[in-house]
């Protein structure tokens, strides 16, 4: 697909995914700016691409994460998936999109792992008008060696149906939100690419 067909079908469905990331805390903006690419650290934000020998790797300027950018994967500029992302890339070809939110385990209260993941899941559902199929544990427990929880779910939001892959990542004593998300109906030309994608985030003090 055509690098603007993908960036025409997130501008078209920005209504319908909102309730799910404001539900998230992922706010969306009324006009994204995706058909660019960032042109300066102004642009960037709380994020910086480092370039290396392996290839591109999305470093977050606010949290010690990163993200190493796959073949087809770029930083969004700032503020166009979340204003306050600690990550944020897409993928225009396969209209992929990813967000990663990092918070205290002070700041969330009393719980653990699983806990903190059921929780956010529920947020995340709570911005759907239906869903479409009941969240699905997958057999992820680990991301880069991290404990992990991840869940695999489908809703319509404002009618549009969505596909989600939540990660909840503990790294110490910060819990982190790997989001990722695509059209439901190219989940299954997808699955590998949003599985692949989240394995790629770690810790800069690795």
């Amino acid at each position: 697909m055509a690098e603007s067909n993908g960036l025409d079908w997130w501008q078209r469905s920005l209504p319908a995914l909102a309730a799910g990331l404001i539900a998230l805390g992922l706010t969306g903006c009324n006009t994204l700016g995706l058909s660019r690419s960032p042109e300066s650290d102004e642009d960037m934000g709380n994020q910086y691409v480092d370039s290396g020998f392996r290839g591109n790797t999305l470093v977050s300027r606010m949290k010690p994460v990163r993200l190493r950018l796959q073949n087809g994967w770029q930083a969004a500029p700032t503020g166009t998936l979340h204003p306050n992302a600690d990550l944020e890339a897409y993928n225009p070809d396969q209209e992929l999109f990813l967000v990663v939110l990092g918070e205290s385990r002070a700041a969330v209260g009393q719980g653990n792992l699983e806990e903190q993941a059921s929780n956010y899941l529920q947020i995340l559902k709570g911005g759907f008008s239906q869903v479409t199929a009941n969240q699905e544990r997958t057999g992820v427990d680990r991301v880069n060696g991290f404990p992990a929880v991840q869940y695999a779910v489908r809703g319509e939001v404002s009618q549009r149906p969505v596909a989600y892959l939540h990660t909840t990542v503990e790294m110490g004593e910060e819990y982190y939100q790997v989001v990722v998300w695509a059209p439901d109906d190219s989940r299954m030309a997808n699955a590998d690419a949003m599985r692949s994608v989240v394995q790629e985030f770690s810790s800069t003090q690795q």
